[in-house]
């Protein structure tokens, strides 16, 4: 800047002083640039996240939990890294077999450079060779899953064909050993289906009955419940009575001597349901003891039907002599 000749010494020299400071704040701004894009060697912290294992089947004894790095890169980007809200974490994968396991920390070079991509490492390097992870086993014990506690309900015209089945039918729990000792049962938690109308499988949770909380891990929290489910039809037969067991001896008249059977049948089992697969019958030691009435029972009836009603439900009768 040129200061005009004509101007008084004092003006001169107030120039000068003022001028000093933005002199000096410049030439340390181009300092810290020039020193702030040299590469240098910066520390790193980075902190692991170990997968890989069952955390329920495996206590961990011992596991490390960071590592320092060194990164060799500009001034900008280690405090750029250092300035991130959220701190480094790397993902370990330590699956594998046994109880002692370890992964170099040079395979840990890679995933840190891909995460911190924006920044521009010249080199990264560590003074640990590698990470390791000590397990013990923890109990265990194999238990039934009890389904039970399961409510269900089918539209109308459907109905449970068969039983319910679970998988997997077993689980297993893990934990202390006195904690296992004090469960009684793995069973579904309180469910109810309503108005099914066909086969289908269902993911429901699991409960454990009789432990402290949080002391017992299972090995699956959900299981599927398979409900099979068929359409069913009405029938209804007039079968015969006679007397259970038979007695040639015995001379007796029932009032009436049949009975209407009320069923209902899987339409796909319809043929195997006929009047004669049916035997029903009073009891010979309910006629003995002189009974008021007698009570018509089906002895013999296919598995695949369900019985409904049996009418009428007491018969009279007349022993002969």
């Amino acid at each position: 800047m040129h200061i005009p000749s004509d101007q008084p010494p004092s003006a001169r020299h107030r120039w000068h002083i003022r001028s000093f400071p933005a002199i000096l704040l410049l030439t340390a701004a181009v300092w810290v640039f020039v020193a702030m894009s040299e590469s240098r060697d910066y520390p790193l912290q980075v902190q692991v996240r170990m997968s890989g294992f069952d955390a329920d089947r495996y206590a961990v004894l011992q596991a490390d939990t960071a590592v320092a790095f060194q990164v060799q890169t500009s001034g900008f980007s280690a405090l750029a890294i250092s300035l991130r809200r959220q701190p480094v974490v790397l993902p370990v994968d330590m699956s594998g077999s046994g109880n002692r396991r370890a992964v170099a920390v040079a395979d840990l070079v890679e995933p840190l450079r891909q995460q911190l991509s924006r920044y521009r490492f010249h080199s990264v390097s560590s003074q640990r060779d590698s990470l390791r992870l000590l397990l013990a086993p923890r109990a265990s014990r194999t238990m039934s899953v009890d389904i039970s506690s399961l409510q269900v309900s089918f539209a109308d015209g459907y109905g449970l064909y068969g039983e319910p089945t679970v998988s997997p039918a077993e689980v297993t729990l893990y934990g202390p050993q006195q904690a296992l000792d004090a469960v009684s049962a793995v069973r579904l938690a309180p469910a109810a289906i309503a108005d099914l109308g066909a086969t289908a499988s269902h993911q429901l949770p699991l409960e454990i009955v009789g432990r402290s909380q949080g002391e017992v891990a299972l090995s699956v929290r959900h299981v599927d419940v398979t409900i099979p489910v068929e359409a069913y039809v009405e029938r209804t037969f007039s079968l015969p009575v006679s007397v259970h067991p038979a007695d040639s001896s015995l001379r007796l008249r029932l009032y009436p001597d049949r009975a209407t059977v009320r069923l209902w049948v899987a339409r796909r089992d319809l043929p195997l349901v006929s009047p004669s697969a049916f035997t029903l019958c009073v009891e010979r030691a309910d006629i003995l003891s002189r009974q008021p009435s007698l009570t018509p029972r089906l002895t013999r009836f296919p598995d695949c039907v369900r019985i409904r009603s049996i009418e009428p439900a007491e018969l009279q009768y007349v022993i002969i002599q």
